[in-house]
């Protein structure tokens, strides 16, 4: 279980790279809190900009919100090193991927709330609306994502970085690449 500690310490860290105002922009542009995508962030790279995921001798996540290789756009940034100096055209496909997964999510299940549908969302991120979809008609969103706790951990975590801006940490500031 992460801890209030550590959010705060991604957070700064966020700051300090620039991340936490490029990972705002793409959530406002896509219609979702910046708190969300600094979860899904923390979850996947404790808010690193690095490779992961190792699998078959070469690494499939590429980033801070690791995109995967199956992806063109995650291959070319991997082996090109662009995901050190130009992240955004990977945040703008984890953006609009999340947005999908919210506008699927809403229409799938018009009953549950915001908060269920971002959950669902974030499942999917980690293993595919469809897997997610099954869970959620299984009793639950993350039966099958890793750990089997990544909707659940991605709505600790932006709880957490909400609280902490909400208690006068400042704005995100803009990235600088």
């Amino acid at each position: 279980m992460i801890t209030q500690q550590q959010i705060l310490n991604q957070l700064h860290s966020l700051r300090h790279t620039g991340f936490a105002g490029k990972l705002a922009e793409h959530a406002k542009a896509h219609g979702f809190s910046p708190e969300y995508f600094y979860a899904i962030a923390s979850r996947e790279t404790n808010c690193l900009n690095i490779l992961g995921d190792p699998r078959g001798g070469q690494m499939h996540g590429v980033g801070i919100i690791q995109i995967d290789i199956q992806h063109p756009i995650a291959l070319k940034a991997r082996d090109s090193g662009s995901y050190k100096t130009d992240p955004d055209p990977l945040l703008e496909f984890g953006a609009a991927m999340l947005a999908g997964n919210i506008a699927q999510a809403t229409k799938q299940f018009p009953n549950m709330s915001a908060q269920q549908h971002l959950k669902v969302a974030a499942s999917g991120y980690n293993c595919g609306m469809g897997n997610a979809i099954a869970g959620v008609n299984h009793g639950d969103s993350d039966i099958h994502t890793t750990g089997h706790d990544y909707g659940r951990d991605v709505m600790t975590r932006m709880a957490i970085f909400e609280e902490l801006i909400a208690a006068g940490n400042q704005q995100p500031l803009k990235a600088v690449f």
